[in-house]
């Protein structure tokens, strides 16, 4: 089994889970602190490699897990995680007190856009939390890291109406989930990630906004990895949001699928004409469901039709 962890500076260490057995897919994170964290999980088929990573660095247990939101391949382990640690508790939107106990609306919602067979094929069924291991978020809230550290959680709606992001001031490292957008592999632009029901620019734009008045070093994000070029990355976000929201605008008389494809088309001409090797294009064309993209901005742009 793959162990593939980095450590970062104050006791932050990225862990690939190799969602879909792909690198460089997924990233969970581990603070190993006084009272210790882990951020993200991972889809259930990805549990192996986060346990064999955990171990690898002498992780015998886990009592407490912070997730963004609720997309599945995100929470889609805990159920695993908590069958295997038994103190283990979640932090996670309050909605998270509904559905993870019984997940199986989660599953049909989720199955409904990438269809079932694929699910389990790829990230695997998710198991039910209890509810006495679960906690709900407040905007604003501390979890305490160690002395005079904390973790604060943000409420942070726009990709996810059940979306937080955790700033650890004491390093500057805001781990993002994915409200930033995706970054495979190498950190030079962010591909936006705008996904139905949730999605909405107006939201998603006030909560970045939000981010850029906070002293950040680093954004750690699900897809994929910690970066050092925070307010950079943030207004690249915006950039590339506002112009897909313009492509697609474009071809409204186009089905969903027909625009997905021209987005695609649109995309790779789009890098290729910045220099972006062909492999990394790939890279992120392969790992994007554009039909999702789509469906996510057309329903935006009926909201404010």
């Amino acid at each position: 089994m793959n162990t593939d962890v980095t450590k970062f500076d104050n006791k932050i260490y990225q862990i690939d889970v190799h969602m879909e057995d792909k690198p460089q897919r997924m990233s969970c994170y581990y603070i190993d602190t006084s009272d210790p964290i882990l951020i993200e999980v991972g889809p259930s088929n990805s549990f192996p490699y986060l346990i064999s990573a955990l171990e690898s660095l002498g992780i015998q247990d886990i009592k407490r897990t912070a997730i963004t939101h609720l997309h599945l391949d995100h929470v889609g382990g805990i159920g695993h995680l908590n069958e295997k640690y038994k103190e283990n508790f979640v932090y996670v939107h309050e909605l998270g007190l509904k559905h993870l106990p019984n997940p199986e609306r989660l599953w049909r919602a989720v199955s409904d856009v990438y269809t079932e067979e694929w699910l389990q094929k790829n990230w695997g069924e998710i198991k039910p939390v209890p509810l006495n291991k679960i906690k709900s978020l407040n905007d604003g809230a501390d979890i305490k890291l160690e002395t005079n550290r904390n973790l604060k959680a943000l409420y942070s709606p726009g990709h996810a109406k059940h979306h937080y992001t955790f700033y650890d001031e004491y390093s500057g490292t805001l781990f993002m989930g994915d409200t930033l957008g995706l970054i495979y592999p190498h950190g030079d632009f962010v591909q936006p990630n705008l996904p139905p029901p949730d999605f909405n620019k107006d939201i998603l734009f006030q909560t970045l906004d939000s981010f850029e008045n906070l002293e950040i070093n680093k954004l750690a994000i699900a897809h994929f990895g910690i970066h050092e070029n925070p307010y950079e990355l943030i207004n690249d976000a915006k950039e590339n949001i506002e112009s897909w929201l313009l492509f697609i605008s474009n071809v409204e008389n186009l089905s969903n699928d027909e625009a997905s494809n021209e987005l695609v088309n649109w995309l790779r001409r789009n890098y290729e004409s910045l220099g972006i090797d062909s492999e990394t294009i790939n890279n992120y064309i392969g790992n994007g469901n554009f039909e999702m993209q789509v469906i996510g901005i057309r329903n935006y742009l009926k909201k404010v039709d």
